[in-house]
């Protein structure tokens, strides 16, 4: 059974068409870093404000992200937004604020929403959780609705990277035709990691080896075959790290799969950073981790790195996706340069396919490598 499964996945490969998985194959799943305090309310609010700018008929181009940083109070972070939404009705809803109280209201602990009025086509709204401003967002009215002003040229660079590759052939061929230097991460052992790389190389496009690496849930949350854990000797880590390497062909650089936990370890972090250098390899922080030390430590080694700002798609909702896309681009607008991460889900390559003209006209879209230093 297993193998007329395989078969027909390469099969279906050769043609992109839909293919049925071979038994006991599984998705992976993929690990956001582990939030709490301030920030874990912050992740469920986002979705709750894009919700409810959706019911006010609010789409994505009509927002913009001012500012997009993480504040810090004592061991407490979260994530700051500052949006900006042109209104295109005739006038704001009255009850503005009694509107986003009862959409927030499911949040625990209550978020308080403040209202202000900032001028007669201007109104703010503030967001606070545990006595912290986590959102703000101005309303201006448009008389007529004008086109948000693109940034000044040149424009700034952002590389997007499609995860956890290798287990589903049907969804590489749609992301891969896509007319964009995305980059794959491909997790090795995967089933079918040696086609997927094959038509990738093919076609130009980077590939990275998606590290599987020890999250802080482990062993109840299992990274996958070929783990990198924190109890292993230097020689165990190292012979692991090559044998994954050797399992992925074509890969470029690295980048981590889960690892909360492997990537807090500067120690561990500096043994697997010093093969990569080696091997003339960069490596990506997929960030899984606030704590994370991989800058550090690759700065230390003069090993060519860049991190993760972005994930676009930890809701898996086609509207919240929109808006982590402009949430990416206004981060590269403020420096230059943003890395997102996405993974092989259908929703998100059929908001990529939708938004791709739309993104091209704000921002250079470019491969990976040429955003690590």
């Amino acid at each position: 059974m297993v193998l007329t499964g395989v078969i027909g996945g390469l099969l279906a490969f050769r043609s992109c068409r839909f293919h049925a998985w071979p038994p006991g194959i599984h998705q992976p799943t993929f690990e956001t870093y582990p939030s709490h305090g301030t920030e874990a309310v912050v992740k469920h609010l986002d979705k709750q404000i894009y919700d409810a700018l959706l019911a006010l008929g609010v789409d994505a181009d009509q927002v913009v992200f001012h500012e997009v940083k993480t504040q810090q109070a004592g061991s407490d972070h979260w994530t700051f937004s500052d949006m900006e939404v042109r209104f295109k009705q005739h006038r704001l809803p009255e009850n503005l604020g009694d509107f986003f109280s009862e959409f927030l209201a499911g949040s625990v602990p209550k978020p308080t929403v403040r209202v202000s009025q900032k001028a007669q086509n201007i109104t703010a709204i503030e967001v606070r959780v545990h006595g912290y401003l986590t959102h703000r967002l101005t309303f201006r009215f448009l008389a007529t609705r004008i086109p948000i002003p693109r940034p000044p040229r040149p424009l700034p660079r952002i590389a997007i990277i499609i995860d956890d590759m290798g287990y589903d052939v049907q969804i590489a061929c749609r992301f891969l035709s896509l007319n964009a230097p995305l980059c794959f991460s491909i997790l090795p052992y995967s089933p079918f990691q040696d086609q997927i790389a094959g038509r990738l190389h093919r076609k130009n496009r980077e590939i990275l080896l998606h590290l599987p690496m020890e999250p802080l849930e482990y062993p109840q949350v299992d990274p996958g075959p070929g783990a990198l854990t924190s109890n292993m000797t230097r020689e165990e880590l190292v012979s692991q790290l090559e044998n994954d390497l050797r399992a992925v062909p074509f890969a470029v650089g690295v980048n981590n799969h889960m690892g909360s936990k492997l990537t807090q370890d500067a120690e561990k972090m500096a043994m697997i950073l010093s093969v990569l250098k080696r091997k003339n390899l960069f490596f990506v922080d997929s960030r899984t981790s606030a704590k994370t030390r991989c800058a550090l430590v690759a700065k230390r080694l003069g090993l060519p790195f860049a991190q993760r700002q972005v994930f676009l798609d930890h809701v898996q909702d086609p509207h919240a996706i929109r808006f982590q896309i402009k949430r990416l681009i206004s981060i590269a607008n403020k420096r230059g340069v943003a890395i997102g991460i996405g993974h092989p889900y259908a929703v998100t390559w059929r908001v990529l396919k939708e938004n791709l003209d739309k993104i091209k006209s704000q921002v250079q879209l470019v491969p990976v490598s040429s955003l690590v230093g």
